[in-house]
């Protein structure tokens, strides 16, 4: 735990929810070696996360285009509306 928390700026205990949090979801396995407890990364389960990341990255690219042109259109509106009024 030592090693993982020298790095970062988290104390041990949070560096451990941070891992319970991962191992929970799968992304890590904890093992056993004697009194270490060494971690290792879940290539099948991170593949899995960052298919889906991928899917949702794509959607949401599609609404904020969405929303730019829908936004581009009304701009034009916006400034008629300004020239008018004067």
């Amino acid at each position: 735990m030592t090693e993982l928390a020298e790095p970062f700026a988290m104390s041990q205990p949070a560096i451990s929810k941070h891992l319970k949090v991962l191992e929970r979801a799968g992304l890590i396995s904890r093992g056993r070696d004697a009194q270490r407890r060494p971690r290792r990364v879940e290539p099948q389960r991170l593949a899995q996360v960052t298919d889906w990341l991928e899917r949702y990255r794509k959607i949401l690219e599609g609404n904020f285009q969405r929303l730019d042109s829908l936004l581009s259109e009304l701009q034009p509106e916006k400034k008629k509306r300004k020239n008018k009024k004067r």
